[in-house]
C-alpha cells in the first residue's frame, strides 16, 4: 500500500470519523499506516514493553503503580496489539476508547478488537444481537457500560480454535475507576406497577420469582417506569439478558415489602465481583494506586518510575472565606466568592508562570457552574491565561490536555465521600479512606501539568481554614509533601503551624485560643522554634497585640502557658 501525503502528529482533531466512529479503512489504510509510523518512531521505541513482557508473571489481583508519564497507556497499546489473551479493558472516556482501539489497529490491523461507546457500530450491533461481542478478542468500553450490563454481555468470549465459549482471561482498568454501580429503583413506582398487575393487595404481597420471571418474559413497560435510564432494546434476547439480572438482584433487595417504607428508594448493587471470579486476572493501571492499595494482602503492588515534582519557589497558600455549602444569602455568598477570586487574580498577576490550571468545586449552594463563574469574574488579562475545571470531573486524571501548563491552583477544599471509600474497600478487599482518595486525585491533577514532563511548576492552594475541614487540608498537605523533590520548604513549616493550631482548638478554651491566635498573627510567628524564644513586652503593649484588656499580670498566665507549651515562646512581662 502506498502512503502518500499523509501526516499524523499526536493530535486527534483532524482524524476522520464515520458515524462518530473512527473509520479503520479510509484512504486505503493510509491513516493507519501513518499512525503506526508515528507510534513506532515517537513512542514505542522509547518504551520498555514492560507490560507486554510481564503480563504472565503478574498475580490475578495486580496493581501497577507506575508513575505519571511512565508509559502505561503506550504499554497497554503494545500489549493489546500483540496479545492472544481474551481481554476486557475499561477506560474512563469515549475519547480514550476511540484512541486505544485505533492505535491497536494501527499497530496490528489483524487484531480482533472493538470499542463500545455511544454511537459506535459495535454498540448498534449489540442492540440486535446479544452475542455480538463474543467474537472480539479484545473489548474496550467505559466503566458505566461495563457494570450496567449483564455480566454475560462483556465477559463471554468465543474461542474459534477451541470452539468453545469461555470467560475472558484478562480484565484491565486503565486508571483507577469505581468498580461498582448503584442502580436506583423507585419503591413507590414499583408498588404501583405491582398493584396494576394484581400482585399486591393492601399489605399482602404476591411477589414470587415466578411472577418476576413472567414480568420479564411478557411485560417490558414495567422496566422503563421502575428503572431510570433503561436503554431502548429492540432484540428480545438482549432485552431479557439485560433486565434478568436486575430483577434477580431486586428480589434480594426487596425483603418484606409490607414492612418497608415506600417513600425510600431501593438500591441494586452491581460490582466487578459479579462478573469475574478469582481465576480471572484483574489488573489496575494507576500512578497513585500505591496510596489506595497500601498494606493490602489481597493485591500485589508493583511500583515503577515514581516521579517527584520540582516547584518554582514554594507552595503558595492563602485562606478564603467562601465555602461550597453555606447558610448565607445568595447575594452575600456571591460577593464572598468574588472577593476570594480577587485573591487568585492577585496571585496570578505576581506569578512568573504562563498558563494556570485552576481546579475548584463544580458548584456551590448558590452558583450552578463555579468554573464558569470564576472565569467571568477574573480580569480578561488573567482569564486568558487560565483553564478552569472542577474536582472529580474526569479531567483531573488521564488527560494530557494541560501538559503545557506550568501552574496549578486549587480553589477550595477537596473531599471525597466516606461511604464511597467504605464501598470501594468492601468491593476491592482493601482499606481505602476518603483521605486516600483525595490524596490520589490531587497528585493525579498535579501531573496533568508539565510536571508530567519533569519540568518545574508552581502550586497554589486557596483554602477555607476550619477545624471541621481539616481532613481535606491534611490530604492536600500529605499529597504535596509526598511528591516534592525538596527536603525543606515553607509549606512544610506552614503545615506544622496549622497542625499546632488544630491541637490548640481541642485543648484550649475559646478565650485563650483567640488571644494565642492574635498574638501569633500580630507578632508574625511563622515557624515553630526548636529552642525557647523569649519575647519581652509590657502589659499595655500586650493588650494591643491580642486585642484584649488584661486586668492584671495574673490574667496573662493562661496565654503564657499556651505559648510556651505549643510554640516554645517564653512571654515575659
Amino acid at each position: 500500500m502506498k502512503n502518500k501525503n499523509v501526516s499524523f502528529p499526536d493530535e486527534w482533531n483532524g482524524w476522520r470519523l464515520k458515524n462518530n466512529e473512527i473509520d479503520y479503512n479510509v484512504d486505503d489504510n493510509n491513516y493507519l499506516l501513518s499512525r503506526c509510523s508515528y507510534l513506532r518512531d515517537n513512542l514505542i521505541k522509547n518504551s520498555s514493553y514492560k507490560l507486554k513482557n510481564s503480563i504472565d508473571s503478574y498475580s490475578n489481583r495486580q496493581v501497577l503503580a507506575w508513575g505519571c508519564g511512565s508509559g502505561k497507556t503506550t504499554n497497554l497499546k503494545v500489549l493489546c496489539a500483540n496479545t492472544d489473551k481474551s481481554t476486557l479493558i475499561i477506560v474512563k472516556t469515549n475519547e480514550e476508547i476511540k484512541k486505544l482501539v485505533f492505535d491497536v489497529k494501527a499497530l496490528n490491523t489483524e487484531q480482533s478488537i472493538c470499542g463500545i461507546y455511544e454511537g459506535s457500530n459495535t454498540l448498534k450491533e449489540l442492540k440486535y444481537n446479544i452475542c455480538a461481542l463474543e467474537k472480539y478478542k479484545i473489548i474496550v468500553t467505559n466503566n458505566w457500560r461495563a457494570l450496567y450490563e449483564s455480566s454475560n454481555v462483556f465477559i463471554k468470549y468465543y474461542d474459534p480454535i477451541k470452539n468453545i465459549i469461555m470467560k475472558r482471561e484478562l480484565v484491565i482498568f486503565d486508571e483507577f475507576q469505581d468498580p461498582y454501580i448503584d442502580i436506583i429503583v423507585k419503591h413507590e413506582k414499583l408498588l404501583v406497577e405491582l398493584y396494576k398487575r394484581e400482585l399486591i393487595y393492601g399489605k399482602e404481597i404476591k411477589l414470587t420469582r415466578e411472577n418476576i420471571k413472567n414480568m420479564v418474559e411478557f411485560d417490558k413497560s414495567i422496566f422503563s417506569k421502575i428503572f431510570d435510564h433503561l436503554p431502548d432494546i429492540k432484540d428480545e434476547k438482549l432485552y431479557k439478558e439485560r433486565v434478568k439480572w436486575l430483577f434477580e438482584k431486586l428480589i434480594i433487595s426487596l425483603g418484606d415489602l409490607s414492612n418497608t417504607n415506600i417513600v425510600s428508594d431501593i438500591t441494586i448493587y452491581q460490582d466487578i465481583n459479579n462478573f469475574i471470579d478469582e481465576r480471572t486476572k484483574l489488573i489496575i493501571l494507576d500512578a497513585t494506586a500505591d496510596i489506595l492499595f497500601k498494606d493490602s494482602n489481597y493485591w500485589n503492588i508493583e511500583i515503577y518510575k515514581k516521579n517527584k515534582v520540582t516547584i518554582h519557589n514554594d507552595v503558595y497558600f492563602d485562606t478564603i472565606s467562601s465555602r461550597r455549602k453555606t447558610r448565607k444569602r445568595k447575594k452575600t455568598h456571591k460577593e464572598e466568592i468574588i472577593e476570594d477570586i480577587k485573591k487568585i487574580e492577585e496571585y496570578i498577576l505576581k506569578s512568573t508562570s504562563n498558563r494556570h490550571l485552576i481546579i475548584t468545586w463544580k458548584n456551590t449552594e448558590h452558583i450552578e457552574n463555579l468554573p464558569r463563574f470564576i472565569k467571568e469574574n477574573l480580569d480578561k488579562s488573567v482569564s486568558s491565561k487560565c483553564e478552569i475545571i472542577h474536582y472529580n470531573s474526569g479531567k483531573c486524571r488521564s488527560t494530557n490536555e494541560y501538559i503545557d501548563y506550568d501552574s496549578i491552583i486549587f480553589f477550595g477544599e477537596w473531599f471525597n465521600n466516606t461511604s464511597h471509600a467504605e464501598r470501594l474497600s468492601e468491593v476491592l478487599n482493601v482499606k481505602i479512606t476518603a483521605k486516600d482518595l483525595v490524596k490520589s486525585e490531587i497528585i493525579q491533577a498535579i501531573f496533568r501539568t508539565q510536571a508530567r514532563r519533569e519540568k518545574p511548576i508552581s502550586i497554589a492552594f486557596f483554602y477555607n481554614y476550619n477545624e471541621k475541614l481539616l481532613d481535606g487540608y491534611d490530604s492536600f498537605e500529605e499529597s504535596i509533601n509526598s511528591i516534592l523533590n525538596i527536603e525543606d520548604s515553607d509549606f512544610k513549616r506552614m503545615a506544622t503551624m496549622r497542625r499546632i493550631l488544630n491541637i490548640m482548638e481541642t485543648e484550649l478554651n475559646k478565650n485563650t485560643l483567640k488571644k494565642v491566635r492574635n498574638f501569633i498573627c500580630k507578632m508574625n510567628i511563622l515557624d515553630l522554634q526548636n529552642e525557647i524564644m523569649e519575647i519581652k513586652t509590657s502589659l499595655k503593649e500586650l493588650n494591643d497585640i491580642v486585642d484584649h484588656k488584661f486586668k492584671s499580670r495574673r490574667d496573662v498566665i493562661p496565654l503564657q502557658n499556651a505559648l510556651i507549651k505549643y510554640f516554645n515562646i517564653n512571654l515575659i512581662l
